[in-house]
C-alpha cells in the first residue's frame, strides 16, 4: 500500500516579532489561506492538518482552517513537537510533511517532488525548503519530510525545552546519527540568497510588492523568482533578502566548528571568511613571547565522551562541542562517581544549558553537562568510561588581517575575536558582521580613511597582534571591537575609555538617527579586547555597538546561545547601524596646521584684509577672519571639523569651505 503522507502546517497567532501575522493580509488574502490553498494543489498528500495551540488567541485560525476544509489539531503552545505528534496520530500518518505557515508562496510542485524523493531515496529525513545540506534552494517554496515513526522516537528522546519548541531541531542536533537528504534544486529555484518567508512586517511588505508586480495565489515558484529578480530593489530592502540569506549560510557553516585560542577550527574559520574578503592568515609560533604572555601549545580535539557501564554515551562531544572544557588534555580512563564528579561543570542558573568553560594556560581536563546529565550520572555512580581524544603540541596561534587603504594613511581599527566554539552571539555574530562590514568598506568609492581589520583569538590573540604590529597600532586613534551583535534584545554601546572622544558621540548620533532605543555602557576593564587596544602603550579609543551584550543576557557562555537565539536578520539589523557609523566616519574631516609654531602670516597667503589695524573681534556672530584664526588655532590633527563647528557655534556648512580654502593655500592639510 502507498504510505499515507500528511502535511502538517505549524501556525499560531502569538509571534513575538509579528503578532497576528497568520491573519495578516497579502494581496487581500490572509497568509494562512495562501499556504492552505497552494498546498491543497499538491497531488501526493492524503491530508492537510493545521497544528495550532489550544490558546484562545488561535481560535480565529481554527475557524479559517475549517472554512477551507482543513482539519485542526490543538495542543500546547510551548510543546510544538508534541503538537506534531498529536496531529500525526490524529491523521493516521505514515510520513509527515512539515509546513511552515510563514511561507505563503509554498509551491505544490516542490512538495510533490519532496514526497517522491523520500519514497525513492532511502533516508531518515529530506528537505527542499531552504539552502540546507548545500542544496542552494531559495527559501520558502518547499518543506521537510520524515516518517511518523521517527517523529515518535524524537518526541520520546527530546527532553530539553528548545527541542520541544521546534519540530525538527532535535533531528539536526543529532544529524550524525541519521541519514539526511536534500533534493537537487531545479535551475529556476537555485537562488539561495533569496527568501520568501514572513518573519516581520518588513518581510510582508516585500512580498506585497511582488504581489503588486504580478504574483498570484497560483503563480509557480519559478515565475515568482523571475518577478522577484525583476523587482530586486524592492525584494532586497533593508537586507531582508540578500544579506540575510548569505549571513544565514555562513552561520550554519561556522557555528559547529570547535574554535579555541588555537587549532585547526580557527584556521578553517579564517579560510571560510576568505570567501568574503581577501583575508591574510598569519601564524605566531608556540613559545613566542608577546609582551608578558607566551603563545601556548596548539590544541585540537577529535572526540570525547563519558559512557556508562553498558557503553552508552551519556555525554557526547559530537552532540555539542561545549561538553568538553576547552584545552582539556587527553584522557582515557575508567572511574567511579567520586573521582569523576569534581571534573563536571554545570550552569549555575540554566538547568538545560551546557556551560562554556576553559583551561587555556593550565594543563587540566573536564566536562560540561546539563543538570539532568549530572543527576543521571550521580544516580548510576559508575563505573564510567571517560575519553578525551585531544592533542596539545607546539605549533602556532593563527589570526586574520585585512588592510584596506584609503586616501588618508590614518587608520581605523576594526577587531573581533574568533576563539569561541558553538555560541552564536558570543562571538560568531561579531565575526560575521565584521567580515560583511569589511566587504562593505572595501567597496566604498573615494574611501577617505584606511582600515585595519583583524580577526584574533580573544586576549592572547590581541596581545600577539599588538606585539607584532606595535608601531602601526600606536598610530591609531580610534577603533571598534565588534562582538555580541546578533541577539533579539535592545541595542547598546560600550563607550571608549575616554567618554569625551568623538567616536562615542558619533555612535550616539547614529543610534538616535535610526530611532533606536539603546543602552549606554560606560567603559570598564572587564569585557573584550578593547582593554588591550586601550592599554597605556596604545590608548586606542575602542568602542562597541552590541545587542544583548556579554554578561547581560541569560544564555551567555552556554549552549543556549545558539541559532534559535541569534538570527541572520538580527545580525543584519546591527550591520546596518555599523554601516551608518562608517558613513559618518567617512564624512569626518580632520585638518592639521602645517605651520604649528606660532601663528601663520595671513597676508603672505592672501588671507588677511588689505588694510590692517581696523579689525576687532565681532560683537555678534563671527567674521571670516575670526573663523580663519580659530581654525588655525584648533586644527591640531585630532579635532574634527564637526567638533570645531560645535565649539564655535557656527554651522559646519559655513566652516567647511573656509577650511578647504586654507588647505588650498597650503596652511592646513587633511589628516
Amino acid at each position: 500500500m502507498n504510505p499515507r503522507n500528511v502535511a502538517i502546517i505549524q501556525a499560531r497567532m502569538g509571534s513575538s516579532r509579528f503578532p497576528g501575522k497568520m491573519l495578516a493580509r497579502l494581496g487581500g488574502i490572509p497568509l494562512l489561506e495562501w499556504v492552505v490553498r497552494r498546498l491543497l494543489r499538491a497531488t501526493t498528500l492524503a491530508q492537510v492538518v493545521l497544528a495550532t495551540s489550544d490558546g484562545a488567541g488561535d481560535d480565529a485560525l481554527v475557524e479559517l482552517a475549517a472554512s477551507l476544509g482543513v482539519e485542526v489539531f490543538r495542543g500546547s503552545e510551548a510543546d510544538v513537537l508534541g503538537r506534531f505528534v498529536g496531529a500525526a496520530r490524529m491523521a493516521g500518518a505514515d510520513n509527515i510533511v512539515r509546513i511552515c505557515a510563514d511561507n505563503p508562496f509554498i509551491d505544490p510542485v516542490e512538495v510533490d517532488r519532496l514526497v517522491q524523493h523520500f519514497a525513492d531515496h532511502p533516508c531518515d529525513y529530506a528537505c527542499n525548503h531552504q539552502d540546507r545540506l548545500g542544496s542552494a534552494y531559495a527559501d520558502g517554496f518547499g518543506a521537510e519530510i520524515l516518517s511518523a515513526a521517527l517523529l515518535e522516537e524524537i518526541a520520546a528522546d527530546a527532553i530539553e525545552p528548545r527541542h520541544r519548541e521546534h519540530a525538527t531541531l532535535y533531528l539536526w542536533d543529532h544529524a550524525s546519527e541519521l541519514k539526511l537528504s536534500a533534493l537537487s534544486v531545479p535551475a529556476g529555484l537555485a537562488f539561495p540568497e533569496l527568501r520568501f518567508d514572513v518573519d516581520a512586517p518588513a518581510d510582508l511588505a516585500n512580498l506585497e510588492a511582488l504581489v503588486s508586480a504580478g504574483v498570484a495565489i497560483d503563480t509557480p515558484a519559478c515565475e515568482i523568482i523571475r518577478i522577484a529578480l525583476a523587482n530586486r530593489r524592492v525584494a532586497s530592502a533593508d537586507f531582508s533578502v540578500d544579506a540575510c540569506a548569505e549571513l544565514d549560510r555562513y552561520l550554519q557553516r561556522l557555528f559547529p566548528l570547535c574554535r579555541s585560542i588555537t587549532g585547526n577550527p580557527n584556521r578553517e574559520t579564517l579560510r571560510v571568511l576568505q570567501e568574503l574578503i581577501p583575508l591574510a592568515i598569519h601564524d605566531v609560533p608556540s613559545g613566542t613571547a608577546v609582551y608578558d604572555w607566551t603563545i601556548p601549545d596548539e590544541w585540537n580535539i577529535r572526540d570525547a565522551w563519558i559512557a556508562d557501564a553498558s557503553g552508552r554515551r551519556m555525554v557526547d562531544f559530537r552532540v555539542s562541542n561545549l561538553h568538553v572544557v576547552s584545552y582539556s588534555e587527553p584522557v582515557n580512563a575508567v572511574m567511579d562517581w567520586v573521582e569523576l564528579q569534581p571534573r563536571l561543570h554545570r550552569h549555575p542558573e540554566l538547568a538545560d544549558a551546557i556551560p562554556y568553560r576553559t583551561s587555556y594556560y593550565r594543563r587540566d581536563w573536564g566536562f560540561c553537562v546539563t543538570h539532568a546529565q549530572f543527576a543521571e550520572m550521580k544516580k548510576q555512580r559508575g563505573p564510567f568510561t571517560v575519553v578525551i581524544d585531544s592533542e596539545l603540541k607546539p605549533d602556532a596561534l593563527s589570526y586574520g588581517e585585512y588592510l584596506v587603504p584609503g586616501r588618508s594613511t590614518e587608520e581605523i581599527l576594526l577587531s573581533c575575536y574568533i576563539c569561541h566554539p558553538s555560541m552564536a552571539n558570543d562571538s560568531l555574530s561579531g565575526v560575521l558582521l565584521t567580515a560583511f562590514l569589511a566587504r562593505h568598506i572595501a567597496g566604498l568609492k573615494n574611501r577617505h580613511w584606511s582600515y585595519r581589520i583583524v580577526f584574533v583569538p580573544e586576549t592572547i590573540g590581541a596581545v600577539a597582534y599588538c606585539a607584532r604590529n606595535e608601531a602601526a597600532m600606536k598610530r591609531i586613534d580610534l577603533g571598534l571591537v565588534i562582538t555580541t551583535v546578533g541577539g533579539p534584545g535592545k541595542f547598546g554601546y560600550k563607550q571608549s575609555f575616554d567618554p569625551s572622544h568623538p567616536i562615542n558621540a558619533m555612535i550616539e548620533e547614529v543610534l538616535a538617527e535610526t530611532g533606536t532605543e539603546f543602552i549606554t555602557y560606560p567603559f570598564d576593564i572587564h569585557g573584550s579586547d578593547e582593554r588591550q587596544y586601550s592599554s597605556q602603550g596604545f590608548r586606542i579609543n575602542a568602542a562597541t555597538i552590541c545587542r544583548d551584550r556579554y554578561y547581560e543576557y541569560p544564555y551567555y557562555h552556554s549552549s543556549l546561545d545558539d541559532l534559535s537565539f541569534v538570527t541572520a536578520k538580527q545580525i543584519a539589523e546591527t550591520l546596518k547601524v555599523y554601516v551608518r557609523l562608517i558613513k559618518k566616519l567617512e564624512a569626518r574631516r580632520i585638518y592639521r596646521n602645517r605651520i604649528p609654531h606660532c601663528e601663520v602670516m595671513l597676508s603672505r597667503h592672501d588671507l588677511y584684509p588689505a588694510t590692517g589695524g581696523a579689525q576687532r573681534p565681532e560683537l555678534g556672530g563671527r567674521s571670516e577672519l575670526d573663523l580663519i584664526l580659530w581654525l588655525l588655532f584648533l586644527c591640531d590633527g585630532k579635532l574634527d571639523l564637526d567638533r570645531i563647528a560645535a565649539r564655535l557655534e557656527v554651522p559646519l556648512a559655513e566652516l567647511a569651505p573656509i577650511a578647504d580654502r586654507l588647505a588650498g593655500k597650503g596652511v592646513l592639510e587633511l589628516v
